[in-house]
């Protein structure tokens, strides 16, 4: 009797060892570590979209030169793939697609398209399929709330906070009298609500605070109309095609002001200049970015100075800021692989928390509040000057890290 027990307690025990193995079983390396993102090939997001997406493609075929990255997780190093679709900046759509990278293919890794726009939609969808987002230039600050998890901000911090510094210039210079004509998306909006409030405490009221559809073409009259109001600064907020506008209509205008500020000269010189021109820039004022704004303590990923030598060889294209940030969100991927215990998307946000505020790469430091945005950031104040041969992006403000001093009044 004493054996028949015994043996019927092996047997049990073994069959409760089969049935509970898949339970305790280690989950089985992927062949490939698949990254889901979206590009615009056309469309007004279409020059800023795929110039973020070529960072990231970049990255990722640097990694699997070495073999690719390596996933802490399963200790060893694993190709990545990207796994991209083409929005053609359509919010619309874009929502279909990050919905079929989730939900078919299947990703590892989920990487937002460009800004606040093309992001808005992927937000709550990541949330919903508890899929943490890297967002690399996505910025309203309506995206963050301590009750999701899903969602880090890597290459740019909110963009609410992004006038500050060019506020505290205006007050710091005196410069009392402000125009603000600004797109009304919440990329944009945020940040003419910030300036104004920031203005407003200074006891300085904008003699002009006006929004436009994000698909103004045309500023001429409402370049006129500002005239009229005598401001000494004349900041307008927009994307690229509100800047190129912009900045067409206030040359041929014939208007002159003391001080003209847009966004995107300093991201995308290059495009900019294209379209309007050097003449047109010259004492323009902007937010500079890398690789206009070099960062020297890097120690994470390639400095400023090889990240454009080595992208420009092997790409043949050149280098603008949305191209960094590409790059940029690779890294924070790449170090979050390399430091998560476990494979699943709540220890990748969790391992996040413990190299934040130490990652130091091309584009600055990287550093997040517990929702997620990015805070290890600030963006100063930046004019083109003319030169011999072209014109010069100095840092003008704050003043401990600037490379120039602001001409004002515009000659």
């Amino acid at each position: 009797m004493g054996w028949f027990k015994k043996s019927m307690f092996f047997m049990l025990a073994l069959m409760m060892g089969i049935v509970l193995m898949p339970f305790y079983a280690k989950a089985a390396a992927p062949k490939q570590i698949l990254i889901g993102t979206l590009y615009a090939s056309s469309g007004p997001f279409a020059t800023s979209s795929t110039s973020q997406y070529h960072g990231l493609e970049f990255w990722a075929n640097q990694v699997n030169k070495q073999g690719g990255v390596y996933v802490a997780a399963f200790k060893k190093k694993i190709p990545v793939k990207l796994v991209a679709y083409d929005d053609q900046s359509s919010t619309t759509l874009a929502a279909t697609l990050y919905n079929q990278l989730i939900t078919r293919d299947r990703v590892n890794i989920l990487v937002a398209d460009f800004g606040s726009v093309l992001t808005s939609v992927a937000v709550p969808i990541a949330q919903e399929h508890k899929m943490l987002l890297f967002d690399p230039t996505g910025t309203s600050a309506k995206f963050f709330s301590p009750h999701n998890p899903y969602l880090v901000l890597t290459s740019l911090p909110t963009s609410g906070v992004w006038p500050t510094v060019l506020a505290d210039f205006l007050i710091s210079h005196k410069i009392d009298k402000v125009a603000v004509i600004y797109s009304a998306n919440d990329f944009n909006q945020s940040q003419a609500e910030t300036l104004k409030s920031k203005l407003e405490a200074a006891k300085i009221k904008p003699v002009y605070y006006h929004a436009v559809p994000t698909d103004t073409s045309n500023y001429t009259v409402l370049i006129r109309t500002i005239e009229a109001t005598h401001p000494k600064a004349l900041i307008e907020f927009g994307y690229p095609t509100n800047d190129i506008a912009f900045l067409q209509n206030l040359q041929a205008s014939g208007a002159k002001f003391n001080m003209v500020f847009t966004i995107f000269p300093g991201q995308q010189l290059a495009l900019i200049e294209k379209n309007v021109g050097t003449k047109a820039l010259e004492y323009t004022y902007t937010y500079p970015t890398p690789p206009l704004l070099v960062y020297n303590k890097v120690n994470y990923g390639m400095p400023m100075s090889e990240f454009e030598k080595i992208y420009t060889q092997t790409t043949k294209r050149p280098v603008d800021f949305l191209t960094v940030a590409g790059y940029n969100a690779g890294l924070i991927i790449q170090k979050t692989l390399a430091t998560s215990k476990e494979f699943n998307q709540l220890s990748f946000r969790n391992s996040i928390n413990t190299f934040s505020g130490k990652l130091f790469t091309l584009n600055g430091l990287f550093k997040i509040n517990n929702e997620g945005a990015q805070i290890g950031e600030f963006l100063p104040v930046g004019q083109f000057q003319p030169t011999k041969t072209g014109i010069v992006l100095h840092v003008v403000y704050p003043q401990n890290i600037a490379t120039g001093k602001p001409i004002y009044p515009a000659p």
